[in-house]
């Protein structure tokens, strides 16, 4: 499922108060690659001059800047500063780093800890391997939590009528959301997700739960091409469930 797609579904009721506008369009942006204006007010329900109000605030405070292209916007340098105090107090202080390094290491496949956001989840650590793959799940990207091994991780531990709500939410139509919840006992069991061509063509996923002060907060995920995955299943799936187990013991703030 591509960023696009994600972002043609508006993320709320159109909100009233200012501060809930300022929100709103922040979310937007972090949904979007450099929309305009007009489209934020598309994706947040607001009118166009309200999302103007909104943005020049966001400007003047630095957290939105005006891209390369006039009228189009993306995320300011005030930014790079949180995404950093991110960093050093929800991800350990580069722990999350190291545990994704040598798990990608291990696998010469590309590794992501995932966290889950309201009904979706969002890429907030990630590393390479020495093999190249092209997949969605880049630092800072947010997809549905409806599909892919990293999603399933997550659904199978929430509660039955929570897992229900996030796929109404997300339009799921009743068969596949049948489907979806048909997979997650045996997924609770095993302790990991798998799967293949769900959220990008022609890449397979496995991905285990991440639990903070018991309670699922997300998953590690190791993604890799579908006809290499023949060969590192057995290597991968050990990898990736020990790597959602020591993220787990840091008891993450997130």
């Amino acid at each position: 499922m591509s960023s696009s797609a994600v972002a043609t579904k508006r993320i709320a009721e159109p909100p009233t108060g200012s501060f809930d506008r300022v929100t709103h369009v922040l979310l937007a942006l972090a949904h979007m690659d450099a929309p305009r204006v007009a489209e934020i007010g598309a994706f947040t329900g607001l009118p166009v001059s309200a999302v103007y109000r909104c943005i020049a605030s966001l400007v003047e405070a630095g957290l939105v800047e005006e891209g390369p292209t006039h009228g189009r916007y993306h995320a300011g340098a005030v930014t790079i500063s949180l995404a950093e105090r991110y960093r050093r107090s929800s991800l350990s202080a580069g722990q999350t780093a190291r545990t994704l390094a040598e798990l990608a290491a291990h696998t010469q496949e590309f590794a992501a800890l995932l966290i889950r956001s309201g009904d979706e989840i969002v890429c907030v650590d990630a590393a390479d391997g020495s093999r190249v793959l092209r997949c969605s799940f880049t630092i800072g990207e947010v997809v549905p939590m409806i599909a892919g091994a990293s999603a399933k991780a997550v659904l199978a531990h929430l509660p039955d009528d929570e897992v229900q709500e996030v796929l109404d939410r997300n339009g799921v139509t009743e068969p596949e959301a049948e489907r979806v919840r048909a997979a997650l006992p045996g997924i609770r069991e095993r302790g990991f997700a798998v799967s293949s061509d769900e959220v990008d063509e022609g890449v397979w996923g496995v991905s285990a739960p991440v639990f903070s002060h018991g309670t699922v907060v997300g998953s590690v995920s190791t993604m890799a091409p579908v006809f290499r995955a023949s060969q590192l299943t057995v290597r991968a799936v050990r990898g990736t469930v020990m790597a959602a187990q020591a993220l787990t013991r840091l008891d993450l703030s997130l």
